[in-house]
């Protein structure tokens, strides 16, 4: 069975990167990391093809991309092509740009039944300033690409959220606001393979800090997801249209919301806090697709 990694191409490649590559070498005759960016999409009157070199990825029996926001423009059409010629892989083109818009991703979990905060997105001061006139405080203000922690503010006061969205403006960023959801700088985090939830943790903020991001200092705590929860993580999988997913919730009085989705997720924070082999029952799980 040959299997490909299609991902950043940095060197050397992130922790998540390599305990895939790790895993997949243990199982697959062949494995390949392929840089998202030396793949050429070839176009002629015959027909369409996504080439590594000289070779086709049609070959592969399956391709797991590492797709993330700030590759997403060039990941979009490689997707699109690997859609077209009917190559396995977690998820559809459509995908990269679902997840990777966070008001497209609250759009479409809201569309599913999934509870999300209460959000605005708008490209003017005005309509902004009128939007947290009914906003209580502190607000949250997102940028639609953001990511890792970063790119998202906790706005504690109207002129503080006023100011950052004039930055943002300057930026040519769309604003997004998003209500606070209370909490003791906490969220939890389940990884979806197919129809198994492979692993959940519990993020925690560090001392004086609100957001629980492990990219931003917090720390990964083992935890058990409730029913309502695992139900949470199928139905947000199923409306962004992948097979491998990460969700990302915060637990309220009205029960889970979540405020993320992650086609891309890092798994070091969660097999530190676990003690599971994230990466290998994420192979796993590609093994059973490539029997399909």
């Amino acid at each position: 069975m040959k299997f490909a990694l299609i991902g950043p191409g940095a060197q050397p490649p992130s922790y998540t990167t390599q305990r895939l590559l790790e895993e997949a070498r243990k199982k697959f005759k062949k494995t390949e990391h392929i840089p998202l960016i030396d793949i050429k999409l070839k176009i002629n009157n015959k027909e369409i093809d996504a080439l590594y070199g000289k070779k086709s990825l049609k070959e592969f029996d399956y391709i797991l991309p590492r797709i993330d926001s700030k590759r997403a423009v060039v990941g979009y059409p490689v997707i699109r092509f690997l859609d077209d010629m009917n190559v396995k892989k977690p998820y559809v083109a459509e995908t990269v740009l679902i997840a990777h818009n966070k008001f497209i991703t609250l759009q479409e979990l809201a569309k599913a039944g999934v509870k999300v905060p209460e959000t605005y997105l708008t490209g003017s001061k005005q309509s902004a300033e009128e939007i947290l006139k009914k906003q209580k405080l502190p607000v949250i203000l997102k940028i639609l690409s953001s990511f890792g922690g970063k790119g998202v503010l906790i706005m504690e006061t109207k002129e503080s959220a006023m100011s950052a969205i004039e930055a943002l403006q300057t930026l040519k960023q769309e604003i997004l606001i998003e209500e606070y959801l209370p909490n003791p700088g906490e969220d939890i985090r389940g990884i979806i393979a197919g129809d198994e939830i492979i692993a959940s943790y519990k993020r925690i903020a560090g001392p004086g800090e609100k957001k629980a991001n492990i990219h931003a200092g917090g720390r990964g705590v083992a935890y058990k997801l409730t029913s309502e929860m695992e139900e949470v993580v199928f139905r947000s999988a199923e409306a962004v249209k992948s097979s491998l997913l990460a969700v990302d919730m915060i637990e309220t009085k009205d029960g889970p919301r979540v405020i993320e989705v992650n086609i891309n997720p890092g798994i070091q924070g969660m097999e530190k806090a676990t003690n599971i082999n994230v990466a290998q029952r994420i192979i796993e799980f590609v093994e059973s697709e490539m029997k399909r």
